[in-house]
């Protein structure tokens, strides 16, 4: 479980989640957004790895901005920062993680609507000379004409090892059970730092973007009509 702190930043509250090594994530509930995400590499330096931009961790619902102009109902649990909010008919629900692993867990649920996703813009200046690729039996990104658009249509499932995520106890994350999927990797050119993103969808999206990399993972709608997903970017230093 991370430790918590708030402040009161305009008429929003920003949580800080901060696990045992140091790193945080920064948390508000206006629109239910991923402000800042700190780590710290192997030499201690600090590495804000968001772009600085509003709109680096943001949340979309229904592709529009009813749930992203609006205060986030907050709770602090076990599991995370658990954010919720309702307009009109519809609901939707994120919760925010982070483990002694460095893994970034981020939860999504919806009712009522028809689509629900969230987008995390890594910085370039924080992963410079960055390699991204798709863990697609290792073939890389394939770049859609001039969109700058790579999607990745067949994630593959995640390798597990004696004694990794996923078969330890401890561990706050079941890949196997959640059913995530290596989905992407981003690493710097000297590869100090390594980004590992897993996703519940066969499909995530990455575009390059002025001064970063987007990564955009949506939910899967289920039989009832409620949409649910899971995102986890594991950071690693090397």
């Amino acid at each position: 479980m991370p430790s918590f702190k708030k402040e009161t930043v305009g008429a929003a509250t920003v949580w800080t989640l901060r696990n045992t090594k140091g790193n945080e994530l920064k948390v508000t509930n206006a629109g239910a957004r991923l402000v800042s995400m700190r780590f710290r590499d192997k030499s201690f330096t600090n590495r804000f790895l968001l772009k600085d931009d509003a709109a680096a961790g943001i949340v979309f619902v229904d592709g529009g901005t009813d749930f992203a102009n609006i205060i986030w109902q907050a709770e602090e649990t076990i599991e995370g920062l658990k954010l919720s909010a309702q307009v009109g008919g519809k609901s939707a629900t994120i919760t925010y993680s982070v483990s002694n692993d460095n893994e970034i867990s981020i939860k999504y649920e919806a009712t009522g609507v028809d689509d629900i996703s969230t987008q995390v813009v890594f910085s370039a200046e924080a992963l410079p000379d960055a390699h991204v690729r798709a863990c697609q039996k290792d073939a890389d990104w394939e770049k859609i004409a001039d969109a700058k658009t790579y999607p990745v249509t067949q994630a593959a499932e995640v390798e597990m090892e004696l004694g990794m995520f996923g078969y330890d106890p401890g561990c706050p994350i079941d890949y196997l059970d959640a059913g995530l999927k290596n989905a992407a990797n981003i690493r710097t050119g000297d590869w100090s730092v390594e980004v590992i993103v897993y996703a519940t969808q066969d499909a995530i999206h990455a575009q390059a973007v002025d001064g970063g990399f987007a990564f955009k993972t949506s939910g899967s709608k289920a039989a009832d009509g409620k949409i649910c997903g899971q995102t986890v970017y594991m950071i690693k230093s090397r």
